[in-house]
């Protein structure tokens, strides 16, 4: 009893520092007046801004552009994979999902040097690349980026529901004469309109909660969005806290409200899989392969094709190659190199010591109760909190002039932020490793007199190991990427994988970003793919 009392109080106490004393500071700050006001809370004070009100529109119309985008694009590629599967299908599947793999920012980024005057479509294609150059800085352009990101998700949402779905319901509208779109209206929407909502509900909360591409993008469209007000109103003089937290709960709710008629709509989509085999047809490669093109292939080769070039102007040219960007980055003396060391460092830290936390956690929320419960919904909540708003907490919350823990300032506080955004992904993962351990075993082990310490180590670890792995590789690979709480918690001359890259493209140095880039996607790409060979192998 005392073992389980110490847990809770330790579960409690992590996800309170990670969770929700950086909400309630931002709660108190909001209702602060308004650095630029001198009286009005903060919060009340965004009824009668301009500025924010134009920000609102601009993330809400961003997010329901990326919702058009890649909800019809998603139901496609799902009804291809489905009902019309190419040949080598599990090829195609993998080429579908790499680009959520690849961060927004990085894609955004990418595009900016396909496009424009000097961009590589420009060079192989003249006058193709300016006209995409003025869809991408503009609203819609940014909502089409975070749509190629976010596709493979939607994609992953509604081929699961095609696979829970009854498949002989549509067998039977065509056995009683119904055309091939009366059968899809009757026998498969009804079947996917749950998980089309849940998809957009999550494409939506996602893209309103987008920093990176906003910030690079933003400004030339002539767009504002909520992310990037807060972080203008915590980095540029004078820096004003109660309306970065005014706005930060604005965009939090937000997120939270989507968040709660997402978790229902999701529940709805499981169940049991049916496993079926329709005969492969050689023309839903042609729509397959469009996509692909253009949400891995182009970025990526833009990407590759830049990290190698002496000079973009120059173009695609054998006397434009040149190995020095990597040289660069892996020399022991360059300031890229430390970057990297850093990320590696600090996404191992965060990956072993978020997934203990996890796996305490979700040992109490698997026996029950109300307190589980709580804790269940603390540990999750994060997903619905957009990073931005939680490195606002972070900030208020670690550096008060109360709060003498050594945290902020030092690269721990880069620590606690990835652990916090990762934490309900460790969770998802511990909970799935414990499922699997049968309840007559934890009977067993108490009878033969072992306490819940001794049965934890010796009986629900080593079954729960492989999910475990799985969700320390995934919890790595999201702290390698994350971007908005690096720049706005780095420590002075302390910089990340994302932080330098971000840098180097808005200064211009676009080659040893490039480069950068490469090495952080093939690393954590390397990590999962090694942890994805040990589970296979078991």
């Amino acid at each position: 009893m005392m073992v389980r009392s110490l847990n809770r109080l330790l579960v409690f106490g992590i996800l309170g520092l990670l969770v929700l004393a950086p909400l309630a500071t931002i709660v108190f700050e909001a209702l602060q007046p308004d650095a630029s006001h001198h009286h009005g809370m903060a919060l009340l004070q965004l009824g009668v801004d301009q500025h924010f009100i134009h920000a609102l529109l601009g993330t809400a119309g961003m997010a329901a552009l990326a919702v058009v985008f890649a909800l019809p694009i998603g139901l496609i590629l799902a009804l291809l994979m489905f009902y019309a599967p190419p040949k080598f299908s599990l090829l195609w599947e993998g080429l579908i999902l790499i680009p959520f793999l690849i961060p927004p920012y990085l894609t955004a980024e990418a595009w900016t040097l396909l496009v424009g005057p000097v961009g590589l479509i420009e060079q192989l294609i003249h006058g193709l690349g300016t006209p995409l150059e003025n869809f991408l800085y503009s609203l819609a352009g940014m909502a089409a980026v975070m749509a190629l990101h976010l596709t493979p998700l939607v994609y992953i949402i509604l081929r699961a529901a095609l696979q829970n779905g009854d498949f002989r319901l549509i067998q039977a509208a065509r056995v009683h004469g119904a055309g091939l779109w009366r059968a899809f209206r009757v026998g498969v929407l009804p079947l996917v309109l749950p998980a089309l909502a849940a998809a957009g509900l999550l494409v939506f909360l996602d893209t309103s909660a987008e920093f990176g591409v906003p910030a690079l993008l933003s400004g030339y469209a002539g767009v504002t969005v909520l992310s990037t007000s807060i972080e203008a109103a915590t980095n540029v003089w004078p820096v004003n806290l109660p309306r970065a937290s005014a706005i930060g709960l604005v965009l939090c709710t937000l997120g939270i409200v989507a968040w709660f008629f997402y978790r229902p709509l999701a529940n709805e989509n499981r169940g049991q899989i049916h496993q079926l085999h329709y005969p492969s047809r050689w023309w839903s490669m042609l729509p397959l392969a469009a996509f692909v093109l253009i949400a891995m292939l182009l970025p990526i080769g833009a990407v590759l094709a830049v990290s190698f070039e002496k000079a973009i102007t120059v173009g695609l040219k054998f006397s434009n190659f040149t190995w020095h960007h990597y040289h660069h980055i892996l020399s022991h003396q360059s300031s890229a190199f430390g970057a990297l060391k850093t990320s590696l460092e600090l996404a191992a830290l965060v990956a072993f010591g978020t997934m203990v936390a996890a796996l305490l956690t979700a040992n109490i929320v698997r026996r029950g109760g109300r307190f589980a419960a709580f804790l269940d919904l603390l540990a999750t909540l994060p997903m619905a909190i957009p990073g931005v708003v939680l490195a606002v907490g972070m900030i208020l919350f670690w550096n008060a002039p109360w709060n003498h823990l050594p945290v902020f300032g030092t690269t721990a506080i880069l620590g606690v932020a990835y652990a916090t955004t990762t934490f309900p992904f460790a969770m998802r993962y511990a909970r799935a490793g414990l499922a699997q351990i049968p309840p007559l075993l934890d009977n067993a082990s108490r009878v033969h007199g072992s306490g819940p310490l001794r049965t934890f180590l010796k009986v629900h670890i080593p079954i729960a190991w492989p999910m475990l792995i799985g969700g320390a590789t995934v919890v790595f690979a999201l702290s390698m990427r994350e971007l908005v709480a690096s720049l706005m918690l780095q420590p002075a001359g302390v910089q990340v994988i994302s932080t330098y890259i971000y840098a180097n493209f808005r200064q211009g140095v676009i080659g040893d970003g490039m480069a950068m880039s490469v090495i952080g996607v093939l690393s954590s790409a390397l990590i999962l793919g090694v942890a994805r060979g040990l589970l296979l192998r078991r």
